[in-house]
């Protein structure tokens, strides 16, 4: 079966957190793209496709990426999401962290279009 997704999925475990309303949920993430993630966690239980979440992933004291999400799906001890929106600062750290990690770096740059969305 061909892979339909249209961006490149590239590995990477980064501590992160999904926060959903009140509720801080800690998950490493298993594989990003420049439009959704896969991570692993304890306990994704409450979550349901089209929640909204944000996505913090802290890569310095000082800097941290924010991503809008949607939750995908939520399984026993993974959670995929759909990001929805970002600033152009955390656009500009996920998409390094997604080149560096590529096998083609400008196959990256060539996923995001001529306006910088993706």
């Amino acid at each position: 079966m061909p892979n339909a997704r249209s961006r490149s999925r590239v590995p990477g475990q980064f501590e992160a957190l999904v926060i959903c309303g009140d509720r801080s949920i800690p998950v490493i993430t298993d594989n990003l793209s420049l439009k959704g993630m896969l991570c692993h966690t304890g306990d994704c239980s409450g979550l349901e496709a089209g929640t909204l979440c944000t996505l913090r992933l802290e890569l310095a004291r000082d800097i941290a990426v924010e991503i809008s999400a949607s939750v995908v799906r939520c399984g026993e001890d993974s959670l995929a999401m759909n990001f929805q929106d970002m600033d152009a600062a955390s656009f500009a750290h996920l998409r390094n962290i997604v080149r560096f990690a590529s096998e083609d770096a400008d196959a990256i740059d060539g996923e995001v279009g001529t306006s910088g969305e993706v």
